[in-house]
Parts: C-alpha cells; sequence; structure tokens
C-alpha cells in the first residue's frame, strides 16, 4: 500500500507539475503578447511613431517647397523691375503719377441688435 500511495501522490505532483509549467508559460506568453503590443517598444507605438515621422516628412516637404517660392520672389525682386512694380501696386496701393486710382468700398454690414 505504500508503494501504490507513493506512486499516487508522484503522480499527482507530477501532472501539477505539468499544469504549473503550462500556466507559467502562459501567462509568461500572454505578458509577452501584451508588451510588444502595448509597451514603449510596441507594436502600436511604433505605428503611432511610424505616422508621426510620415506627417513631419509631410511638413517638411511643404515647408521646403515654401522656402523654394520664397527664394524664387526674393530673387524676381532683386532682378525684376515688373515685380517690384507689382508688390508695390497689390501689397502697397501705389500708382504711377498718369494713373487714376478708383477705390471700390464695400458698404458696411448692418449689424445686428
Amino acid at each position: 500500500m505504500t508503494v501504490e500511495g507513493t506512486r499516487q501522490s508522484g503522480g499527482t505532483d507530477t501532472g501539477l507539475r505539468k499544469k504549473a509549467v503550462v500556466l507559467s508559460s502562459v501567462i509568461l506568453l500572454l505578458a509577452l503578447v501584451v508588451g510588444s503590443l502595448f509597451g514603449d517598444r510596441g507594436i502600436l507605438q511604433w505605428v503611432r511613431q511610424r505616422t508621426q515621422v510620415e506627417d513631419l516628412e509631410r511638413e517638411i516637404g511643404a515647408i521646403e517647397e515654401d522656402n523654394r517660392h520664397l527664394a524664387a520672389e526674393i530673387l524676381a525682386l532683386k532682378t525684376d523691375p515688373r515685380t517690384i512694380e507689382r508688390l508695390a501696386r497689390e501689397e502697397l496701393g501705389m500708382a504711377l503719377d498718369s494713373e487714376t486710382v478708383i477705390l471700390i468700398q464695400s458698404p458696411p454690414s448692418a449689424k445686428r441688435p
């Protein structure tokens, strides 16, 4: 009877150990999956950072395009008198002495009480 009792408790211990190993493995696997998804270096953080990089690259491209336009405008202002004249007319409302300027004002909007 002692031999059989030992075998049963040994079998139960082995079964419990196997269950504990499996449970520990599952918990470890879940922790790794959760960490790889939601951690500081997880997939979701990587996706957010990738989106931010793409947004910043688009913004840099737009700023570079603006810089090219501004550089072309600076060059035109330095070299082309017609550009200076156009800007003087559009921005400053200037005209030549031989020209008549007609200003059209829009009617004031009615204020509601």
